[in-house]
Formats: C-alpha cells, structure tokens, sequence
C-alpha cells in the first residue's frame, strides 16, 4: 500500500460511530477523469434552517444570541444535586462538567449508567416510581423525535447560552418550535469525505478539497473519481484499488442535496419530498452509483484491510492516529449536484432535560458546563490535527448540516433508493412511490398532532 499513515487514517475513522451501509457491485469503469469544471446549472431550492454560504473556507463569525440565558452568570443553586442519566460512565468531557459543576455549587452530580440507547427506557421507569432523573443523554438518530412526540424532554430554549451551543446544532433538535437538547458543534460529528491527497497529487488532478472551495464538488465529479480509482493495479485481474471505501450510506449523498424522500417541517411533522428537484437529482446520481463496482473488500467489517482513495465516515478529531498528517490526507463536505455547500449529515448527539425534572435549571448548568468542556477540548483538538484551511472548511460545513435521521414509524425507509441503484429514471420512482408517501406521513402527521 502506498502509506501506512494513510491506512492509520482509516482504521482510526473507522473506529467512529457510523451506519454500516450495503454495497452494490456492477462492471469497473476506469475512464481518465478531466481536470476542469464539470458543475451543473445551479437549481432553485428551499433554504435551509441555516443561510445558504459559499464554499469558501472562512471561520463564521460569532452566532447572535438566541437568549440572554449564560450559565455563567448562574452564580448560586437552590438545588446543587444533580441526576445525570448516560449510556455509559462519563468521558473525559463529561467527567470535566461534572468535577467543574461540583467545585461551583458544592453539590453531587449522580450518574446513572443505563447502556446504549437505554435511556428512554431510564426516564420511563423513573416516571412509574417517581425517582425522575434531571438530565439524559440522546442519541438523535435513534431517539428523536420520537421521544420529544412521547413527552420524555422538556423544552429548554429559556436555558440556551448561545456562547457554548451553536444554533445549527440546536436546530438538529427543533421540534414544534421549540429546542431539546443542549449540544454544539463538538457534539454533532459531521458525516464526511475522507480521501487520500497523495494520490491525487500523483495523479495531477484536482482534489475534492480544491473542486469545493471553487464551487464545482459536483455529483458528476464524485463520480467521475469514484469510477477512475476503482481499478485493478497489479494486472491480475482483480479489482484491488477502490475509488470509494466500504462504509458508506447512500441516503448521506440524498440529504446533502437537500434529497429527501420525506423530511421534517419543524413542526414534529413530515412532508413529502420525493418529486423536488433536488431528490430527483440524487436519483439520477444512484442510477450511475449503482453502475460502478463498489463491492466491499474483504468482509466489510469494521476495519479496512485495503487501499480506498476516498472514504466516507463520521469525522472524529480524537480518533485520529498521531501518524496521521495533513500532507497525506485530507476531508471534505459531500458533493451536491450543482457543486453548492452541501447540507452536511451529522451525528447529533446531545443532552436533554427529562420532563418532570426536579431540578431543571441544575440539569441546564450541568449540560452547558458539559458541552463547554467538550467545545474546548474539541476546538485544541481541531488546531493539533489540522491546518488553518481546514478547520475553516470545517466550520464552514458546520453552519449548513442535518442530523442522520432515517426511521420513522410507518414510514418506507429508503423508498426508491434499490430501484434507482437498478437504473430507474427518477421519473419512474416518483410515480411509484409519491403516492404510497403522502398516505404514509398523513398518518403519521396524525400521531404527533
């Protein structure tokens, strides 16, 4: 292989938390891919929760504050004592929140360690005996909305300290027009693409990072690389290079086009969303995916045991291998079909307020001191690993992101998506499905009325 640092990369991203993705194989495809612009004409869309930004690498500027709530101005508690309820014992963050907490109000944080993703069942357990909790970790992905429709949190927009928990991360947990969940930009782990800069290099083209911070990271070029790199290097006859790395979620490429079948309004409702532009578009990208060979290497587990140019994954600053350098690796935001600043996938985890808390405001001071110590370490974190571009292409796709969100009750989870791999035009799909859709979210509008 050609770098043992390239590969710690890998192993190391690996190690984040990512869905396991199916790969789909077809013939290899090994065209010379051009250097120059292949963007698409731009189309109209809806804005985003955030203001659509250019793909210019620049720090944003300091959010206006959404409240003048600090919890550094909350010099005193009524009720020092806190009950915490987390998936598993307190990182190093989170052990930093509670000692800070302690130190300040002379109070005991009680933590109560209930496993992965058991934290609903915690809150409703303690609502049955009447030993509620004050605050609970979230896995959004896997809990919310749905524990925000069964009234498990409690809204917490009057305890926002805008300096610690930034809005685009807030709003990844919005629902009827209220916020949930205490988190920032440290907390959501962006989905994003990794790839090997050295073997750009060698290969003189442009790399994904320089295409983005032009405008011109397309749909058409992912793919044009994706189909260049996968190739059989040593003449055997065997494919043992590969343009794209095993794990990957082919719907991550459909939201970062603003493509989602069915999407949320802010209302805990959905809407259906599978006839816009922008999902057909990611369509038509699948109907050429599905043509190139992007079968797993090896077993497909978690650790990669062969070369990938590019490879998608949460992006996880503390995962990362000391070998590891920015002269050999690099990441960027997901393509879109025009080559806009994608709408970036994330993990969005945070802390919420169990509804019924006995002490909300100390479960409020508790969180922000948490998602501060978790904001500092990750911000000395991001100045260690990488370079001024890109932390500033970083927080540039931070301002624009979607949390990860694939299940809904009653809901076809990836309607369209194995017949568009089969090279189904969109037109097709939307006939097939909008239909099935629009009966399956009316009822589940019903349900979160």
């Amino acid at each position: 292989m050609r770098s043992k640092k390239w590969m710690s990369l890998l192993l190391a991203a690996a190690m984040s938390v990512s869905l396991l993705a199916g790969c789909g194989n077809s013939s290899e495809q090994s065209s010379t891919p051009s250097t120059g612009s292949n963007a698409s004409q731009p189309v109209q869309q809806e804005s985003s929760s955030v203001p659509e930004t250019d793909n210019s690498s620049t720090v944003p500027e300091t959010q206006e504050e959404t409240s003048g709530w600090s919890y550094e101005k909350v010099d005193t508690l009524e009720n020092p004592n806190v009950t915490i309820i987390l998936y598993w014992e307190p990182n190093a963050a989170e052990q930093a929140g509670i000692d800070a907490f302690e130190a300040k109000y002379g109070g005991k944080v009680t933590v109560n360690v209930v496993g992965w993703n058991k934290g609903a069942t915690a809150i409703q357990e303690g609502m049955a005996t009447g030993e509620i909790g004050d605050l609970v970790f979230t896995e959004g992905a896997a809990r919310f909305p749905g524990d925000a429709v069964d009234e498990l949190y409690q809204p917490m927009d009057e305890y926002i300290d805008s300096s610690v928990c930034d809005q685009a991360s807030l709003d990844a947990f919005l629902f009827k027009g209220q916020h949930y969940v205490f988190t920032n930009n440290a907390i959501t782990s962006p989905k994003v693409i990794f790839y090997n800069k050295t073997i750009f290099e060698e290969e003189a083209l442009e790399t994904p990072a320089e295409l983005f911070d032009k405008g011109e990271w397309t749909y058409d070029k992912f793919l044009e690389y994706m189909a260049y790199f996968t190739r059989d290097t040593d003449g055997d006859g065997e494919i043992d290079q590969w343009g794209l790395g095993p794990r990957f979620a082919r719907q991550d490429f459909g939201f970062a086009n603003d493509g989602m079948p069915v999407y949320e309004v802010g209302n805990g409702e959905l809407a259906v969303g599978i006839d816009t532009p922008e999902c057909m578009q990611w369509f038509e990208f699948l109907n050429t995916f599905g043509q190139i060979n992007t079968k797993c290497p090896g077993d497909g587990s978690w650790l990669e045991t062969r070369l990938c140019v590019m490879f998608c994954e949460a992006l996880s600053y503390a995962g990362l291998d000391e070998s590891a350098t920015t002269d050999e690796i690099d990441f960027v935001s997901f393509p879109t079909y025009d080559g806009r600043l994608a709408t970036t996938p994330v993990w969005d985890n945070g802390y919420a307020i169990v509804n019924g808390a006995p002490n909300p405001e100390g479960a409020a001071v508790l969180a922000t001191m948490i998602c501060k110590a978790k904001l500092d370490s990750y911000q000395d974190e991001l100045k260690t690993r990488f370079d001024e571009d890109q932390v500033a292409r970083f927080y540039n796709i931070m301002t624009k992101i979607i949390p990860m969100r694939r299940k809904y009750t009653g809901i076809d989870e990836k309607p369209g998506e194995p017949e568009a791999l089969q090279g189904t035009p969109a037109q097709t799909i939307v006939e097939t499905y909008k239909s099935q859709l629009e009966a399956e979210v009316a009822a589940y509008n019903e349900t979160v009325k």
